[in-house]
């Protein structure tokens, strides 16, 4: 199976500028040439978490997230190998404040020295670092001065520097337990206590930028607080003005109201007193009307006793001319008040009928 990496579409762009950009990088070069090292420089996380903001500035503890993934890598270790190589990750146009910004370029740089700490050391890094960039072609006619120093002073000079090394050699290193050339104890100790020291100040640092970057949200989130709170106090001096308004208008409403219902009882009253009036006419009215209807009744009674009364006249009228037409001898044979009482209840009778 080959080990050639695979370039994603959505990875494409980036990984050329990468490629463009660190062409001459040594560190970048030695990584190219190990191929469980490059695949993990191109983790494709990693290249996602860049190109989301190639112009983003990132904080030492940012840059932990994004080159660790899920094994964050503290912010002290970052900052310990960032003064150390500080040349090499800080780019020239990073903000000049008291904080450490990074670009994606460093981030690629930091995650490099990384994955080849464990293999060249500090120092191995130092020296691969010091010759970065696009190396520079010497020209054939160049001076030298070789030509000069003949072979005694040449000599001399080897063995000045060999006698140098020797002291400088039984100054600093012994024959350790395995037999082996190694660092003296107290300069071990020391080198030691220097790197422990060195890493503590940059937790130290780095504690402290987060702290003033949290102090700086804090403030900047109080500041907002006091602005909605200076809005809501203005917020709430409207409200009560408009309360106090409306209280006012209410309540000339309700003395308005009060009034009007005052009118309005007053001329309930009025009524009532109109027809209490009126009632009283009333009953008076109907007084005269029952005396009327009751002298009606009387007059109507009277008008029959009358027309009765005419009737029996002119019933008797009646009887008396037919008695007179009756012959002689019914007149003679007959009773004149019994033909003339029985032909009037006849005739009445009659009269009744056709009414």
């Amino acid at each position: 199976m080959s080990n050639e990496i695979k370039i994603l579409p959505n990875e494409s762009d980036l990984l050329i500028r990468i490629q463009e950009e660190l062409k001459y990088d040594n560190l970048f070069n030695l990584i190219m040439e190990r191929d469980q090292l490059k695949k993990e420089l191109y983790h494709p996380d990693f290249i996602n978490a860049l190109e989301q903001d190639l112009h983003r500035w990132y904080s030492v503890a940012e840059a932990g997230r994004v080159i660790g993934g899920e094994k964050r890598i503290p912010p002290s270790s970052i900052t310990y190998y960032i003064d150390n190589l500080k040349e090499y990750i800080i780019p020239d146009d990073a903000p000049s404040n008291k904080y450490i910004r990074l670009n994606y370029l460093s981030l690629i740089k930091i995650k490099m020295v990384f994955l080849l700490k464990d293999e060249f050391r500090l120092n191995g890094l130092r020296a691969e670092v010091g010759i970065t960039g696009k190396p520079t072609t010497v020209p054939n006619n160049t001076p030298s001065n070789y030509g000069d120093i003949n072979l005694e002073q040449m000599k001399e000079k080897l063995e000045k520097f060999e006698a140098m090394n020797e002291v400088l050699w039984g100054l600093l290193v012994e024959k350790g337990e395995d037999g082996n050339p190694s660092l003296k104890k107290p300069l071990k100790s020391l080198l030691t206590s220097e790197t422990l020291l060195l890493e503590d100040q940059s937790s130290i640092s780095q504690k402290i930028e987060e702290q003033s970057e949290v102090i700086e949200k804090l403030v900047y989130e109080n500041n907002e607080l006091k602005e909605r709170v200076g809005k809501t106090e203005i917020h709430s001096y409207s409200l009560v003005e408009k309360f106090e308004e409306d209280q006012s208008s209410i309540s000339q409403k309700l003395k308005e109201q009060s009034k009007a219902i005052e009118e309005l009882v007053h001329e309930n009253n009025e009524l009532k007193e109109i027809i209490g009036k009126a009632e009283e006419h009333s009953s008076s009215l109907v007084e005269n009307l029952e005396d009327k209807e009751k002298e009606r009744e009387r007059i109507l009674e009277s008008e029959k006793k009358i027309n009765s009364l005419t009737e029996m006249i002119r019933a008797r009228q009646q009887a008396e001319e037919e008695w007179e037409n009756q012959g002689l001898i019914k007149k003679l044979t007959g009773n004149k008040s019994e033909f003339i009482d029985k032909r009037i209840e006849s005739l009445l009778k009659k009269t009744n009928k056709d009414n």
